[in-house]
This record gives structure tokens, C-alpha cells and sequence, in this order.
């Protein structure tokens, strides 16, 4: 590792560059540990405003959890490198997909953003010029613009200027106007949907337990269960899990076989703040990757033992 310049926010932070994969790698403090492909830079290159909301989806993506290192490519490959299998693949597309639709949207966002800064509504969120990312802006004067607002919705309190910092570190309380708003917010994002993603290898021997243990779990209630492999569509299939994925009110991610692509769906939901089940067959959680391991897995041999416990945690977790 070497001192470089982080290619999507500019800070100074450890990197390297892999010549024959032409790929940068950063330990971005704002991001998180990314790579960015040498063709996803340049679908960046001279395109600020893209490039800013990719950079603030990232930090999006690592406040609400996220905890594996994200590679960015001009598009998700069909396979990956056995040694890359942990990372969480994105296309610049389909992060600049997962920017806020509408400047009310973006409000909203940004306030459950600072929601994850505390672990008890009496503490104070803490906005540097550094955390201009978490609020969907690029410098201190739009991050300011976004924070007044939210006040003015009452949706936050300015309390004062953090001395023990820096007197351009702004200190705020959620009023309980924005955790009603919050509470709101977390409940539509179910309510509204009446389907569930299934994220998963979709290999013969994975048959039986989708089958006799995912599907009767997620459909006992009347939930929709959706896997990609089995919709029918005429669009990129990318672009298809990504409008699945939003439309579900909760995913299963099931890491049996350690498939890339189900990191990449169980961070994409992650960052939507969608519920993620994890599960993985008892022959193959050694193989989870540690980034991941430290969630609540549901660890299976059969699918009639798949099909009770995934039933249980769906009646104890989402409903």
C-alpha cells in the first residue's frame, strides 16, 4: 500500500494500483475499501455530478452496513475471480441507481442516514465538512443547504457548533418529528411490497432446499418469492435483479457455494435498508466470507430444517 488520491472523493488514503487487472484500489474513509476498474473510470472521467453520486451511494452503502469491499466495474461480470469472491460488485450504473429519485426523497434519505451515526435518540449527530458524503453532497455549502432543510421540516434541531473539534463540526438532535418520519419511512418500505427476493447458487444440488425450504417459508404468509433465473423479461439482467430487489420487502441471501452475486444482492438490499436473511448450509459456513460471518445465519442440513427455521425468522424479523 502507498499514499493516493481517493479517485471518487480526492482524499489522501492508503491504495495500490493491479496493473494487470487495471484496477485502483483505496481504503477511503468516506467509501470504505473500493476498487474501481480502469472502464468505470472512465464512464466517470469528466462527468462530475455522476461521479459524486457514486462516491455518496458508497457512503451510503458503508453507514448503513455494508462491511464488504466494493468493486466497481463498467459492468458486473458473469463470474468472478475466485480470490475477489467477498468483494460486492456494482456497475457505475447501478449505483448511480441507487441516488435519491426526487430532492424529497433525497431529504428523507439523508436523515436515515444520520439516524445510524446514534444508538439512542438522546445523542447528538455530528456533521463535519468531512461528512458531506452522508447527506448526498459534495461540499460544505450543499451538506449545509440539506441540513437546514431538515430542520425546517423539523426533522432536526441545530444544537451548536462542536468546540472539542472543530467550530465547523455542526451538532444536532432528531426531534421526534424526524423519528416519527423515520419510523414512517422504515414501514412503507414493507408495507407497500408483497414480494421476497431469493438471492442464492442456482445449481441442481440447491434444488431441494428452494424448493421444500425457501419457497413454502417466504410463501406460507402469501409473499410473492422472486428469483431471477425463474422470471421471465426481455431487460439486462442486472438491471432486472436491481428493479427486483427494490420491489421486494425483504431479501434471502443463502451463501451456499460463497457466489459472488449474492454478496452483491445482500449489499445492494443492505443499502436500500431492506431486512436481509442470511442463510448457508452447514457444509459451507466455513467458507462465508469473515466481512459477512458476523451476521445471524440460519445454519441448515436439511431443507424441512431450512424451511421451520427460515419460517420462524420471517414471523420474528419482517412481519
Amino acid at each position: 500500500m502507498k499514499k493516493l488520491e481517493s479517485y471518487l472523493t480526492g482524499i489522501v488514503v492508503d491504495g495500490k494500483r493491479d496493473i494487470a487487472r487495471n484496477i485502483s484500489y483505496y481504503e477511503d474513509p468516506i467509501c470504505g475499501i473500493y476498487g474501481i476498474g480502469s472502464f468505470a473510470q472512465s464512464a466517470l472521467d469528466g462527468d462530475a455530478w455522476k461521479k459524486r453520486r457514486v462516491a455518496c451511494v458508497l457512503a451510503q452503502l458503508r453507514i448503513r452496513g455494508l462491511t464488504q469491499p466494493v468493486l466497481i466495474l463498467s459492468r458486473r461480470p458473469e463470474t468472478t475471480p475466485a480470490d475477489m469472491a467477498a468483494w460486492s460488485y456494482y456497475s457505475v450504473d447501478e449505483l448511480v441507481q441507487l441516488w435519491p429519485d426526487t430532492p424529497v426523497e433525497l431529504l428523507e434519505e439523508s436523515l436515515m442516514n444520520l439516524s445510524f451515526q446514534i444508538t439512542h435518540p438522546s445523542e447528538l449527530v455530528r456533521v463535519s465538512p468531512q461528512d458531506c458524503w452522508r447527506v448526498y453532497s459534495h461540499d460544505s455549502a450543499s451538506a449545509g443547504y440539506v441540513l437546514d432543510q431538515l430542520c425546517d421540516l423539523g426533522f432536526l434541531k441545530y444544537v451548536d457548533a462542536d468546540p472539542s473539534t472543530s467550530y465547523s463540526t455542526r451538532r444536532f438532535s432528531i426531534q421526534a418529528k424526524g423519528w416519527d418520519k423515520l419510523t414512517k419511512m422504515r414501514s412503507a418500505a414493507g408495507s407497500a411490497r408483497n414480494q421476497a427476493f431469493v438471492a442464492m447458487w442456482f445449481s441442481e444440488e440447491m434444488a431441494d432446499f428452494f424448493e421444500q425450504g425457501i419457497r413454502p417459508a417466504i410463501e406460507h404468509d402469501g409473499t410473492k418469492c422472486v428469483r431471477i433465473d425463474m422470471q421471465e423479461h426481455n431487460n439486462k439482467i442486472c438491471d432486472e435483479i436491481i428493479a427486483e430487489i427494490r420491489r421486494s420487502r425483504y431479501v434471502i441471501a443463502d451463501f451456499t457455494g460463497n457466489r459472488g452475486g449474492v454478496y452483491f444482492e445482500a449489499g445492494f438490499a443492505y443499502g436500500l435498508s431492506l431486512p436481509v436473511i442470511w442463510t448457508v448450509h452447514s457444509d459451507h459456513l466455513a467458507h462465508v466470507h469473515f466481512d459477512t460471518r458476523q451476521y445471524n445465519h440460519i445454519v441448515y442440513s436439511t431443507p424441512e430444517e431450512l424451511r421451520v427455521r427460515l419460517k420462524n425468522r420471517i414471523k420474528a424479523t419482517v412481519i
